[in-house]
């Protein structure tokens, strides 16, 4: 009897998790099928007098991008601290898995702070030196 509960369990989990990995990969699909890209407000804009600046524009589409790259790095940097969090909380005195764990939070602690001071020297470098008129 103790062999079909856990039998069903992992099946319970397996079903689970994929039907989580599914709605996490298609949700943001459904939601962005909505969109059209145009909100009116480059329109609002225009007609007040503020410098409307269109998506084609290069500086626009290199701060999608940056702006873009960096939440990904956010999310790996989510990911792997919940991933050493895990490790470290299984570890059960291994001191092996708690140093792995320390490491891991360690290198991701010192990846984000290059990234931040990256895009905060990048930021400060481009405002210098494009002044506005």
């Amino acid at each position: 009897m103790k062999n079909i509960a856990t039998t069903l369990s992992s099946a319970f989990k397996k079903i689970a998790s994929l039907f989580f990995a599914a709605t996490a990969l298609l949700a943001p699909a459904a939601v962005l099928a909505a969109y059209n890209g145009d909100t009116g407000l480059n329109a609002s804009g225009g007609k007040a007098g503020f410098d409307v600046k269109t998506p084609d524009q290069l500086p626009i589409i290199i701060g999608t991008v940056i702006k873009t790259a960096l939440g990904v790095v956010g999310v790996v940097f989510l990911v792997l601290m919940v991933y050493a969090g895990y490790i470290w909380m299984i570890a059960r005195g291994d001191e092996s898995k708690t140093e792995k764990a320390k490491d891991t939070i360690v290198n991701c602690v010192i990846g984000i702070i290059i990234v931040v001071g990256a895009y905060a020297i990048t930021t400060y470098l481009v405002t210098a030196l494009n002044p506005k008129p």
